[in-house]
């Protein structure tokens, strides 16, 4: 079998007219990848969690919007402009917490109204939308080259907080399977393995997505490290006995005043490791943080269907039926609470992150 870290959860086939992903709703059981073709499978693919992470949640739109343009048959340039709008909206509005999605298609946006401003002396509009293809897929390919040099940037950046033998607590899946390659809570885990550090990671289980439990456990195991899996209710046990030397959380978006919105529970664990003075960080890349919201109170938080408590993940419901079920996917972590934040840029403290702005 292959070690995780030698496949991707996202790419863009070598023409550019596929999306292959890695349908994570189904992980651990079956390793199953779907070729996408069109923006509804797309869509699904974001809104049903086949897809899912901040940081691989735009590389997947932006590489589908260049899929879905690739695909468009037209000699029209005004006919292709159309369609590139309708896509991108499409697309932005699949999910509306993790801010790297819109991130990226406002990104494709701007390549594609530069492309146009530069090629508008060419005298074959045939031409000119060929190009057009052409800049729109580099551009999604950049974005995801440049998340793998984040993810590898952050990654040494939180090697500086660890030591050997570490026993690290995360939350969630902020890993491999979340950006274009290392991840990013994950990120430090991976490269101190590679250095001969063997750290010691506890990976909640992560009710009731279970993303600690099916994907985090998964691909940790997958890449040799020593990983021990724990109900989220274990946490205050593990700390008080010493285990838990570091926490490392992962996001979807950050506003300006260091609040982190992340899976839902991330609040609790931060709390915790507060109360037993355990450095708690949140990793992420710049692209994750919304300078434009003021903080956490402002963020739109997504509402989850009932069955993921009820009945997903078990042979029958384990609550009566017709109860009521409150599910949100995220909650807010506020900076208060945080040691800092880990970054492509280096370490800073919450009342810092103004510094990471442009």
């Amino acid at each position: 079998m292959k070690n995780i870290l030698e496949y991707d959860a996202v790419e863009m086939s070598e023409n550019g007219r596929d999306l292959i992903v890695l349908d994570q709703s189904v992980l651990p059981a079956q390793q199953k990848f779907l070729h996408l073709t069109t923006a509804e499978q797309m869509f699904y693919a974001m809104t049903l969690l086949k897809v899912r992470g901040a940081p691989l949640l735009g590389i997947t739109a932006a590489m589908g919007l260049a899929v879905c343009m690739n695909r468009f048959k037209t000699k029209s340039v005004p006919a292709f402009e159309k369609e590139f709008l309708r896509v991108k909206h499409y697309l932005y509005i699949s999910r509306k917490t993790p801010i790297n999605l819109t991130w990226a298609l406002d990104r494709m946006e701007r390549c594609f109204y530069s492309g146009l401003e530069e090629l508008a002396g060419t005298d074959s509009e045939e031409d000119m939308v060929r190009e057009l293809k052409l800049r729109l897929t580099a551009e999604a390919r950049s974005i995801k080259q440049e998340d793998t040099r984040m993810c590898l940037d952050i990654a040494e950046a939180g090697l500086a907080v660890l030591r050997a033998g570490a026993g690290i607590l995360t939350y969630g899946n902020a890993g491999h399977l979340a950006s274009s390659h290392y991840g990013t809570a994950l990120g430090p885990i991976y490269h101190a393995q590679h250095k001969g550090y063997m750290p010691r990671v506890y990976a909640c289980e992560t009710r009731p997505g279970m993303e600690g439990a099916r994907l985090t456990a998964f691909e940790l195991m997958k890449a040799g490290v020593d990983v021990t899996l724990v109900c989220d209710n274990m946490v205050a046990d593990l700390m008080s006995r010493g285990k838990v030397n570091v926490v490392f959380l992962g996001c979807d978006r950050v506003a300006a005043n260091g609040d982190v919105a992340a899976e839902v529970g991330t609040c609790s664990i931060a709390i915790i490791a507060r109360h037993y003075d355990i450095p708690c960080y949140c990793l992420t890349p710049t692209s994750s943080i919304d300078f434009e919201t003021a903080s956490g109170r402002e963020i739109e938080i997504e509402q989850n269907p009932a069955f993921e408590v009820t009945e997903r993940f078990f042979d029958k419901p384990v609550s009566p039926k017709g109860v009521k079920v409150y599910n949100p996917t995220f909650d807010i972590t506020p900076a208060s609470i945080l040691t800092g934040f880990i970054t492509e840029k280096g370490i800073v403290k919450p009342s810092k992150l103004a510094t990471l702005k442009g």
